[in-house]
């Protein structure tokens, strides 16, 4: 509870927007004006060097890294300087500055290339602007620009500055004016300590509002030594060197769940770590409720939709399928101001104005299905969800901000479960995969606090393959394979494709087939059904001609009894592993072909049935002779879908297991005339 003291004049408008919404690295920007800073001098040390001792062969390395944060003026300046080694260290030229709109304006960007010889370049070309990404909840923009004459050798520098456009909350300033029962943060700084490259040098300091601040410090995924130092000004200093790079390796977690970073957050009040969410769930729960208003329209249409004989998974279906009526404006392609004018959409105050206008933005989908369930006599709540699509949820970080999502929670019988209707395409039943298996904050008067969402299983994300196929003498393959992609698969497709024509959904289509057949396979499609809605499979039927499916070897023919080359490029190799395996959701393959033998070839050899199973994966292959026909049934089971670098060796057995069966040859051989 936040109230102000009756000594105190201020106003604590606005202050609530501003402690849950804050993003320090997704910040707007409005404008950049490029102006030449003092650059500090390159030495010849810098310029001679040729690789980096510590870390040989790599492409590039960042030499130093400097981030200023001043509290007071809102302002935070940020300097880089990258030594590029190789060709492929060419592409850090290509710089982005990600935001989103009104948060924060960029100003004062510049930078240089100097090359080998020390002679220095300015940039003096254009800033783009582009869409990075879309949530419900906000547009992710890029400004880009690439710096000019970049070389192996060249040193490049730039730099720019954010202005926050709001400032600290009052609150937080001077706590002393107000009568505050919970603990209150506001972030200070978040310093990303480690990068994509080797940082030999990087320095941090924090300018806070006051040297009197009180001040809270969070490591992660760093040394404790990595901690700043407070100096009697107040100012927070922090030097750090040879700070390894975070290396990919395929199907790695985001770098954002990886990264070494240094949270700084403002607190006030009486700040408990374990009461913290409860405490943040409680507020945003007074603000929820007020959109959440009851009306006479929105009883009035539960009442329509279910009867009283339904059973209450039928009638929470029915509110789904209502609310999933509504149109989305969040999944819209982005219009110009202009656009927007001439619809003039108005905001939507309440539940019952997203009902009456039939369209909703950001997650008033979910509210609104929240007051339905309501009235149809459920006890349903808001649940604010941490994404997993690109970071994990921290728990220790007292940041509202991790939660970038929403579901809904219902109580169903004895059991509580989580549905989505505000996500474009999602069945009943179903979440987005990154909204499974992670945590949230049930937004609720009395049993408000921190909940976690269960994991999808395998059987959620299903991609069926169904194929008859004829072999000709030359060892050519030609036929038709119907695919069935169900639940999380047919989703993820169907929100990729949401805004595409069908040009566009023939050419996805046709390379992802592509990618299961030989080298030099034609693949043709020829039909593709259930884009639109949520329930059911999306269906697509292919013609395929692979001329060089099998091996002539005399009077045989010899040719892979997997007749789809799923793994072909035959991930996970490597013998270590430094990162965990990540693959965003379990997920299960199962294809049943049959293959027809040419005419005159018997079946010579044919690899018996083989298997892998363990608790986490399965892998099954059948075969079947059946006159001139012969038949394979394939199994693939992923059961989860985050494996650590100690249960590696484990997972790479079963994936060199399933390789070498699915490369094993049958053998047909021609019948000698009588």
């Amino acid at each position: 509870m936040l109230t102000r003291s009756p000594l105190s004049k201020a106003s604590l408008r606005g202050c609530t927007f501003l402690f849950f919404v804050w993003a320090p690295l997704l910040l707007s920007v409005q404008k950049a004006v490029s102006q030449v800073p003092s650059w500090s001098p390159i030495s010849k040390e810098e310029l001679d060097l040729k690789d980096n001792p510590l870390a040989p062969g790599e492409a590039a390395m960042i030499l130093h890294w400097e981030v200023q944060t001043d509290s007071a003026k809102s302002l935070e300046t940020s300097y880089i300087r990258i030594k590029i080694f190789k060709e492929e260290g060419k592409k850090y030229a290509d710089v982005e500055i990600p935001y989103v709109e009104d948060r924060v304006e960029v100003q004062n960007i510049a930078a240089r290339t100097v090359a080998p010889d020390g002679q220095a370049v300015a940039f003096g070309g254009q800033v783009f602007d582009k869409v990075a990404a879309r949530s419900r909840r906000f547009r992710v923009n890029l400004k880009a620009f690439t710096l000019p004459n970049v070389q192996a050798g060249s040193i490049l520098e730039y730099s720019y500055s954010l202005h926050w456009h709001r400032g600290i909350p009052d609150v937080i300033k001077h706590p002393e004016q107000y009568i505050i029962s919970e603990g209150l943060t506001y972030p200070a700084a978040q310093w990303e300590v480690q990068r994509e490259l080797f940082v030999r040098h990087a320095h941090f300091v924090l300018r806070p509002f006051s040297r009197n601040a009180r001040l809270e410090v969070l490591t992660i995924r760093l040394p404790n030594q990595a901690s700043p130092q407070q100096q009697p000004d107040g100012t927070l200093l922090l030097d750090v060197e040879n700070i390894q790079g975070i290396h990919d390796e395929e199907n790695s977690p985001p770098q954002d769940a990886r990264r070494g970073e240094i949270h700084i957050f403002y607190v006030v009040g009486p700040y408990f770590a374990s009461l913290y969410w409860t405490d943040v769930a409680k507020r945003q729960f007074h603000e929820k409720e007020k959109f959440l208003a009851k009306s006479k329209a929105v009883h009035e249409e539960a009442t329509r939709l279910v009867a009283a004989n339904d059973s209450p998974e039928a009638k929470l279906h029915k509110l789904y399928n209502r609310v999933q009526q509504l149109r989305f404006v969040s999944f819209e392609p982005s219009k110009t101001e202009k656009e927007q004018k001439q619809e003039n959409l108005r905001p939507n105050k309440n539940v019952e104005e997203v009902l009456t206008r039939g369209y909703a933005f950001a997650n008033e989908a979910n509210l609104l299905f929240v007051a339905l369930a309501r009235e149809a006599g459920f006890t349903a709540f808001p649940v604010e969800v941490a994404s997993r699509r690109h970071n994990f949820f921290l728990k220790n970080i007292p940041d509202p901000s991790q939660f970038d999502a929403q579901v809904v929670e219902v109580q169903l019988g004895y059991k509580n479960i989580y549905l989505d209707p505000a996500t474009l395409h999602c069945p009943f039943g179903l979440l987005p995969w990154e909204e499974s298996d992670t945590f949230g904050i049930r937004l609720a008067e009395f049993n408000a606090g921190l909940v976690q969402i269960p994991p999808a299983g395998s059987a959620d994300a299903i991609i069926e393959r169904k194929g008859t196929f004829r072999l000709d003498r030359d060892g050519g393959l030609q036929g038709k394979l119907e695919v069935n992609f169900l639940g999380q698969e047919a989703l993820e497709r169907r929100i990729n494709g949401h805004n595409q024509d069908d040009t566009a959904h023939k050419k996805e289509l046709e390379e992802e087939a592509r990618n299961w057949m030989p080298h030099g396979a034609t693949v043709k499609l020829i039909s593709a059904t259930g884009w639109q809605g949520s329930d059911g499979p999306l269906n697509a039927v292919f013609e395929i001609d692979a001329p060089n499916f099998s091996t002539q070897a005399g009077d045989r023919l010899l040719f892979p009894i997997a007749v789809l080359q799923l793994h072909s490029k035959k991930p996970f190799q490597s013998s270590h592993r430094e990162n965990p395996v990540y693959f965003n959701y379990g997920h299960r393959e199962i294809d049943d072909l049959v293959l027809q033998a040419p005419e005159g070839y018997k079946l010579e050899n044919l690899p018996v049935t083989r298997g892998m199973r363990s608790r986490s994966y399965l892998y099954g292959l059948s075969t079947e002779e059946k006159g001139t026909e012969l038949k394979f049934k394939r199994n693939f089971v992923m059961e989860t879908y985050y494996i650590l670098p100690a249960q590696y060796p484990e997972f790479r057995h079963f994936y060199d297991f399933m390789r070498t069966n699915d490369e094993e040859q049958a053998v047909l051989r021609a019948i000698p005339p009588n």
